[in-house]
């Protein structure tokens, strides 16, 4: 699942030869450079990266050999350590002599420095032992001036610019931690904390070597290796909080079980870790479900080389330097490699199908993969109706996220203004209703060989996820759930879902139901009851007038005072389906209502015979009047 040099740079390997001519590389964590220097910048320095083109060439004075090289965010300026206690400034632009100008800083106490780092494109962070100070590099007037210091007590210190923290160890065995937010041309204390590194006689001090920054899932961890006499060696993740007044805690441990040398990436939120002497790679996800804060690896597996490197080159070797966050420099061969992860292969490494599929969920770019992987999974029925609830669960959840309460937006904006500390952001997978119904469902209900039955259920576990989600299932989406499970006869189901109001109401849905109502009689009045809710009156009426149920529509037309023009539909649907005894009970109770005569003319037309008329002519005029 790994493989190593997909991109890849050459530089010129170290060399001290006999004519005097040395070659030194350094590799600058923050711009994530190589940087070559000659004879001491003498004969030149060059500066590549595996993230742009872009190639710096330059040269410098010979004064001394550096311990440190690193470039500012820009690209513009340079700083080396050549002494203990000053560094030099390097303003990498050309002059008429083709060296380039140097400014030489220090602290002000002189003491020997212990971190150099670029903050921002013109600001310089220097750290001793007793203090941290920021420094304005001025590149017109090329000069230097102090911002800012601050008072610490540090045996060592490491920086990690995206975060722009700056982590300082002290205390007796260097295990108290200091993490200090260098942003704004301030200097802002976090809550100092304790780590367990394992403390014993054979190792009484934290080292900077056993520790490392990394940002996981959008928060950022301190990695601490923690040692044991047994083989159980484990890495220990402390979370750091993003406001200053709450504590690092510590959250998870990767159990490693081996001793001897080993190298660190983070790669896509994944702890990767490389096991020189057994030449193995360990994969951790923290986010996979664990009822504990311990970590078995999720995959172990051995790095691949790209086709394109022929030969192959050695891997997990002594000449191999390992970067945070995919960097392996092999200062041998002079190759400066990245290692990326190989998704397709995660079917084969990771056996059981859930965690799988949870896995490619949290991978960047892979929502194509993740589909496909699933619905190759579905069809062959390799997972548990709960476990499929939980992958739905997890998709839903993702874009039931974007859309908050007010009271949890409120709640978000408080927690940003306190922030003091920023990192890149996670961005959980979003499949869409509309992906999900044309990528997953519809192949399932159009696959003959899936019973009708468990396509249904999985509709109804998909559908559950939004309903727990607070999301609106969309229309089309409704209508293939119900036509599902009334192909699958499940009309129990399908009856609940819609008395519960798991589905909204719609006029679709209402006459979706009126038309199943052959094969479940009650749906017939759920449809009719979703019509109801809707105000639809004029179509509750069209339906109780297509069953020919012509007093009952006249009766909702008159309880409800709805509009004379229906009227006439009942009036004409009653001379067509009614006895004459009905029609002139209509009849009349429309000449009480004081209805418009033209309303009800047609029913006076053929409501009595030639002969019936008559009849009742001739009673009349011989009847006679009786006083009493």
């Amino acid at each position: 699942m790994l493989e190593l040099g997909a991109t890849f740079i050459p530089f010129e390997p170290d060399r001290s030869a006999h004519d005097g001519n040395i070659t030194r590389n350094f590799f600058d964590c923050s711009s994530q450079r190589i940087c070559t220097m000659r004879n001491n910048g003498a004969l030149g320095l060059t500066s590549k990266s595996l993230q742009n083109d872009k190639i710096t060439n330059v040269r410098t004075k010979d004064r001394g050999e550096p311990s440190t090289v690193k470039f500012s965010p820009d690209g513009r300026l340079c700083v080396m350590q050549r002494a203990p206690n000053t560094a030099d400034v390097i303003f990498l632009e050309k002059t008429e002599n083709s060296l380039c100008l140097e400014l030489t800083v220090s602290t002000k106490s002189k003491e020997p420095l212990l971190a150099v780092e670029w903050i921002t494109n013109n600001q310089l962070l220097l750290v001793n032992n007793h203090s941290a100070e920021l420094l304005f590099i001025n590149e017109d007037k090329k000069s230097s001036k102090l911002i800012k210091a601050t008072n610490v007590n540090a045996a060592w210190a490491i920086y990690y610019a995206p975060s722009q923290l700056l982590l300082i160890a002290n205390g007796q065995s260097c295990s108290n931690l200091q993490p200090i937010i260098v942003a704004h041309s301030q200097f802002t204390r976090m809550k100092n904390f304790e780590v367990d590194f394992g403390g014993s006689i054979s190792k009484e001090n934290f080292l900077e070597k056993d520790a490392a920054i990394a940002t996981i899932y959008g928060k950022v961890y301190i990695m601490v290796f923690r040692y044991s006499n047994r083989s159980a060696t484990m890495l220990d993740l402390y979370e750091l909080p993003f406001d200053a007044s709450t504590a690092p805690q510590f959250r998870h441990s990767l159990i490693l079980g081996f001793n001897g040398g080993c190298g660190i990436h983070v790669i896509d939120n994944l702890v990767i870790v490389h096991h020189q002497s057994s030449q193995k790679s360990m994969i951790f996800d923290i986010k996979v479900s664990s009822p504990s804060k311990s970590h078995s690896p999720l995959v172990t597996t051995t790095i691949e080389s790209h086709p394109q490197h022929q030969p192959p080159p050695a891997l997990y070797t002594n000449f191999w330097f390992t970067f945070l966050p995919d960097v392996v420099i092999d200062s041998a061969g002079g190759v400066m490699y990245s290692i990326r992860l190989k998704n397709e292969k995660s079917q084969l490494e990771i056996s059981e199908k859930h965690t799988m599929l949870e896995y490619l969920a949290r991978r960047r770019g892979e929502k194509k993969l993740f589909i496909v992987s699933f619905l190759s999974c579905l069809r062959a029925r390799a997972l548990s109706l709960r476990q499929i609830r939980k992958v739905f669960a997890m998709l839903s959840g993702a874009v039931g996220g974007a859309t908050k309460t007010p009271k949890s937006a409120e709640n978000s904006v408080e927690t940003a203004l306190k922030a003091v500390m920023t990192c890149e952001k996670y961005s959980s997978l979003v499949v869409t209703q509309h992906e999900m119904q044309s990528a997953v469902l519809i192949p399932l209900r159009e696959d003959a060989s899936l019973p009708e039955s468990y396509v249904a259920n999985i509709m109804l576990q998909y559908l559950r996820s939004l309903f727990d989600a607070s999301i609106t299932p969309e229309a089309y989406l409704i209508e293939m759930v119900v036509e599902t499970l009334a192909e699958a006869g499940e009309m129990s189901k399908l009856q609940q879902i819609v008395t519960y109001r798991v589905i909204n109401d719609s006029k679709p849905l209402a006459f979706l139901l009126l038309s199943y109502e052959a094969r479940c009689s009650t749906l017939f009045q759920s449809g009719v009851d979703i019509l109801a809710r809707n105000k639809a009156c004029d179509e509750i009426v069209e339906v109780m007038l297509e069953k020919k149920q012509i007093v009952d529509a006249f009766r909702f037309i008159d309880v409800r005072n709805l509009n004379e023009a229906l009227i006439p539909k009942v009036v004409e649907a009653a001379n067509q389906h009614c006895s004459r005894q009905t029609r002139y009970a209509i009849r009349e109770h429309l000449t009480e209502k004081k209805a418009k005569a033209s309303l009800y003319k047609s029913i006076g037309d053929d409501l009595y015979t030639e002969a019936e008329i008559k009849e009742a002519a001739n009673e009349q005029a011989t009847c006679a009047l009786f006083e009493i």
